[in-house]
């Protein structure tokens, strides 16, 4: 339930994206995130539910650092009966309800504030299990390469690699909640 998270996120252009995508041989698949919040919530702090290929992860994430792309955050989840999440979707979280749920508080109750649909490609890249993001929300479409390590100094031979390899710029990314939030609050 609970997990030290240390992940290296960086934002891709759309050619950049098919490059990976073309290494990748797989085809992306589907998953909705739903976004939780009240106003004034930290932006250290996200939960959302993400159902995908039909399961529906409740999870909650601190943000404790961020350096030059790589994030670490206190990540906590769990996985939701298809008819828990959809009322949680449909008429919010109880801040009670999180913490007893994954131990966590919020300070306040949460409402879904909308979802973002990422089209996720999960591939093995050299020595690295990297994720492949198009996401799209509102009138947005933006892309992403994502790799969890251990071990921070592999993170940066990534980045090396993507660059010399494929000629990726390295542009570290903002987590995609803020992103979300950022497009909501413009509407």
């Amino acid at each position: 339930m609970k997990n030290i998270e240390q992940e290296l996120k960086l934002f891709l252009d759309e050619r950049e994206y098919n490059i990976l995508l073309e290494q990748s041989k797989v085809k992306p698949t589907l998953q909705i995130n739903y976004y939780f919040g009240y106003r004034g919530m930290s932006k250290e702090k996200m939960v959302r539910i993400r159902e995908k290929l039909g399961v529906y992860v409740l999870c909650y994430k601190e943000r404790l650092s961020q350096i030059e792309g790589v994030t670490v955050c206190d990540e906590r989840e769990m996985e939701l009966e298809f008819d828990a999440a959809c009322r949680f979707i449909d008429n919010g979280i109880r801040q009670d309800e999180l913490k007893n749920l994954l131990s966590v508080d919020v300070g306040d109750d949460l409402v879904c504030l909308g979802n973002m649909e990422t089209y996720r490609a999960k591939f093995q890249l050299a020595e690295w299990t990297l994720e492949l993001d198009k996401n799209v929300y509102f009138d947005k479409t933006d892309y992403e390469v994502e790799c969890e390590h251990r071990d921070v100094v592999a993170l940066s031979k990534l980045k090396n690699y993507l660059y010399y390899a494929f000629g990726i710029v390295i542009n570290p990314a903002t987590p995609k909640v803020e992103r979300f939030m950022k497009a909501l609050n413009c509407r």
